[in-house]
C-alpha cells in the first residue's frame, strides 16, 4: 500500500502531534521535499478544547500554506478589536490592528474545524505519512545518546482501504508496539508531552501554567466583531472571556493560574458561573442565553517558562514547549510559527548534513535561536503584562482611563501592534500617567 508507516525506512522527521503546531511543521518539511511521519495518539477530526481564537500571527503562517481560504468556509467569526472589562464594571473597546493583506485581525474558528483544514492538508501531501491513535511511550537513542526515533503502541483499527492506505492501518485488529526512526523528532504534542517526559526534561512549574475551561452559549446578547476579556472581582487573578462564533454562540471560559488556584476552594466551573451572574453587563446579556454541551477544561503551559526546546535529535515546538502567550492565553499563533521555525531549521540541517544519523544539537540550535529572537520578546513583554494584571488597582485605572481619555486609549492600540510600545508600560513614565488624574 501507498503511504504505509515503515519501521525499516529512517525518516527525514518524525513528528508527534497533529495541531496546529504539528501539521504546519509536517507541512512545511513535506513541501520542501522532507520525508515525513506525523503521528498523533487521537483519531481526526476529534474535538479540542479551546478558546478557539486564530491570531493575525497565524493568519500568516496559514496564508503561506495556502489554507487562509479554508478558514472562511465553516461558519467563523472575525476579529476587529478586543473589550476590556474592569473590576469597578468599567469598559473600554479597543481595535487591533488588522492581519496583513485582510480588514479585520483574525477569526474565531472552533479547533475540531480549523484542525481538520490543517489535518486534510497533511493527508493530501505524498511526502507525509500518517498514522493516528498512535500512543508514544519512549524514545530510540543512538550510540552518542542523540535521538534517533520513537516507539509506541499502534492502535488504529482496520478501516476501509481508501482511508487505511493513507492513514496507516493495521492488516490485524487490536494494538501492537512498533518503533520508527528519523533524522529528528519533533515533539508537538501539547503541555501534557510525551516526547518531553521521554526525554526527561522537568515538568513546568505550576506558576507558569493556567487551569483554563470553556463552555459554549447560544443567544448571548450584544456580540459583536469583538473579543472581550474581564479582569473582575470573583475571577481575579484571572481573567474571564467571551469570544463571538459567528454562528450565533459564544465561547465562554476563564484561565486561571493553577498557583493561584490551589489556594481557592471554589471549582473553576462555579468561578466561572458565579462570574457571568454577578458582572452587571454579563448577567443582563447572558440572561436570556442558553449553555451548549458541557463544561471542558485544559492547560495552558505559559510562554513566562523557558524550557529547553532543542537538543541532539529533537526538537519541541507549540504547546510542548511552552510557547503560550502568558497574558492572553493564546497559544494557536506560536504553535504554527514555531513549528515552521522547527520545519525551516531542519530543512536547512539535512542539507548540509548529509547521511542518516541524527542531527546534532549544533545544528538545531538555531530554531531555538529563532523562537528566542522573534517569539520570546514578545512572551516576555505579556508575562509583565500578566503580573501587572494581578493588580485590582491597577486594573480599575488602567481601563477606566482608557474609556474616557482618547489619548490614553491610543497607547493601548500602539501596544497591540508593537513590542516597543508594549516595554513603555513597563517605564516609570507610563505609570506616572496611569496614575495622574
Amino acid at each position: 500500500m501507498e503511504n504505509m508507516p515503515s519501521e525499516e525506512m529512517i525518516y527525514d522527521a518524525i513528528v508527534v502531534g497533529a495541531g496546529p503546531g504539528g501539521c504546519a511543521c509536517a507541512l512545511f518539511l513535506a513541501r520542501a521535499g522532507r520525508q515525513v511521519l506525523l503521528v498523533d495518539k487521537a483519531a481526526f477530526p476529534r474535538e479540542k478544547v479551546c478558546g478557539d481564537a486564530v491570531s493575525g500571527k497565524s493568519v500568516g503562517v496559514m496564508r503561506e500554506l495556502g489554507l487562509l481560504k479554508d478558514l472562511d468556509a465553516p461558519a467563523h467569526g472575525v476579529i476587529k478589536g478586543v473589550l476590556f472589562g474592569s473590576p469597578s464594571g468599567k469598559e473600554v473597546v479597543v481595535p487591533f490592528p488588522n492581519a496583513a493583506g485582510l480588514d479585520f485581525a483574525g477569526y474565531t474558528l472552533r479547533r475540531k474545524q480549523t484542525d481538520w483544514i490543517l489535518f486534510e492538508a497533511a493527508i493530501a501531501e505524498k511526502n507525509i505519512t500518517i498514522m493516528q491513535k498512535f500512543n508514544v511511550d519512549s524514545v530510540v537513542k543512538d550510540e552518542a545518546g542523540a535521538i534517533c526515533g520513537i516507539g509506541g503502541i499502534d492502535g488504529m483499527a482496520p478501516q476501509k482501504a481508501e482511508v487505511g492506505e493513507r492513514f496507516g492501518a493495521n492488516e490485524e485488529a487490536g494494538a501492537s508496539k512498533r518503533t520508527f526512526h528519523s533524522r529528528v523528532v519533533v515533539g508537538a504534542d501539547g503541555s501534557g508531552s510525551a516526547i518531553s517526559r521521554a526525554l526527561g526534561l522537568p515538568p513546568v512549574p505550576p506558576e507558569h501554567q493556567f487551569m483554563a475551561i470553556r463552555g459554549y452559549w447560544r443567544g448571548v446578547e450584544g456580540l459583536s466583531d469583538n473579543i472581550e476579556l474581564y479582569f473582575i472581582d470573583g475571577v481575579l487573578p484571572g481573567y474571564l472571556w467571551v469570544f463571538p462564533m459567528g454562528d450565533g454562540t459564544a465561547n465562554v471560559g476563564l484561565g486561571i493560574l493553577f498557583s493561584d488556584m490551589k489556594k481557592r476552594k471554589e471549582h473553576p466551573n462555579k468561578i466561572l458561573y458565579n462570574a457571568i451572574s454577578s458582572y452587571p453587563s454579563l448577567a443582563r446579556r447572558f440572561k436570556p442565553s442558553l449553555q451548549e454541551g458541557q463544561i471542558g477544561a485544559w492547560t495552558i503551559p505559559n510562554g513566562s517558562y523557558k524550557k529547553r526546546n532543542a537538543g541532539s535529535g529533537w526538537v519541541l515546538i507549540g504547546d510542548a514547549a511552552c510557547l503560550v502567550d502568558p497574558f492572553s492565553g493564546e497559544g494557536f499563533g506560536n504553535a504554527v510559527s514555531s513549528g515552521k521555525f522547527a520545519a525551516q531549521t531542519i530543512d536547512e540541517a539535512i542539507k548540509n548534513n548529509a547521511g542518516s544519523e541524527a542531527l546534532k544539537v549544533q545544528v538545531l540550535q538555531a530554531y531555538s535561536d529563532k523562537v528566542d529572537s522573534i517569539l520570546r520578546p514578545e512572551m516576555e513583554m505579556s508575562y509583565k503584562l500578566q503580573q501587572m494584571s494581578r493588580h485590582r488597582f491597577l486594573l480599575n485605572r488602567f481601563i477606566g482611563k482608557s474609556a474616557t481619555n482618547p489619548k490614553f486609549r491610543q497607547h493601548i492600540v500602539d501596544m497591540l501592534a508593537s513590542d516597543e510600545e508594549k516595554k513603555k508600560a513597563q517605564s516609570p513614565l507610563f505609570l506616572l500617567e496611569l496614575l495622574l488624574p
